[in-house]
């Protein structure tokens, strides 16, 4: 005897389906909300990772400030003859830069990092695996802290006021921050499934460091390389912090941009992590 699905039987099947697909992005949601109640346990870590960095050295986190100076001075004053820029408007330019670029590739290069490197703690810690995320995020805000004296510096030494539009660095970094925690997700679960990206991603950041308009001006190339600006994500992050850094406002399609690059990424982020993140345990 011949039985024949219903179509309600099948409707059925799809609803409890999509039940379950949106069970487990609430939760991974929720997971997010939750790392956030760890922030006493991720401040500590990422603190302690930021001393750690420096054990033993004198002027400790500050290698991180004499870093940025040391390539406002010997690239500024190379690359700014080169371009036949004048160093009050160079410098200014590659400092910020600089200095949103540092925040953005370590983002990228630890964030596929954020479960590996947390191996140990992930099998005997019952915590949520956005913790080690927040970890990371923390501590490269501390570092960015720490480089934002550079631009202070560079600020009162080439009389920039960056005044009144700086306040949209604020948003501008919150934004940033929360592109980096999908970030964080997706690039970790990644790299513990598959350990060779994790030799893919600093080859690829370093030679995005080059083709995003950090040493050049975005509005120096024309024709087919205009590719690398209008097709590079890492550009309009970098112009929605650096350019009220300078005083000025970001364009609505800066803007634009920046969000529907967050809302595709957490859009695919989503659904992947919701799916694997019970595993990660195992594959690390």
């Amino acid at each position: 005897m011949l039985q024949v699905d219903s179509p309600s039987a099948d409707n059925g099947f799809k609803e409890a389906k999509s039940r379950t697909v949106g069970s487990q992005v609430l939760e991974v949601l929720r997971e997010v909300r939750d790392g956030w109640r760890w922030r006493e346990l991720w401040m500590t870590l990422g603190w302690r990772e930021v001393q750690m960095r420096h054990r033993r050295s004198e002027i400790g986190p500050f290698w991180n400030t004499l870093s940025l100076a040391f390539v406002a001075i010997c690239i500024g004053g190379l690359y700014g003859g080169i371009m036949e820029r004048p160093m009050s408007d160079y410098i200014p330019h590659l400092v910020a830069g600089y200095m949103i670029w540092t925040l953005l590739q370590a983002l990228v290069s630890e964030g596929k990092d954020a479960f590996v490197s947390n191996a140990a703690a992930i099998r005997e810690i019952a915590v949520p695996g956005t913790v080690y995320v927040y970890k990371l995020l923390w501590k490269n805000l501390i570092i960015l802290g720490y480089n934002s004296l550079v631009y202070v510096a560079v600020l009162i030494l080439y009389q920039v006021s960056p005044f009144p539009n700086i306040l949209l660095v604020l948003p501008a970094l919150a934004l940033v921050l929360v592109n980096g925690i999908w970030v964080g997700l997706l690039l970790g679960l990644i790299n513990v499934r598959y350990r060779d990206f994790g030799q893919l991603i600093p080859n690829a950041m370093r030679l995005g460091f080059f083709v995003t308009p950090i040493l050049w001006y975005p509005d120096s190339v024309s024709g087919i390389r205009r590719i690398f600006v209008d097709f590079n994500p890492f550009y309009y992050f970098i112009e929605l912090m650096r350019t009220p850094l300078l005083g000025q406002a970001p364009t609505s399609l800066i803007w634009i941009v920046a969000i529907g690059i967050t809302a595709v990424g957490w859009g695919i982020t989503l659904p992947i992590y919701a799916h694997w993140r019970q595993r990660i345990a195992f594959w690390v």
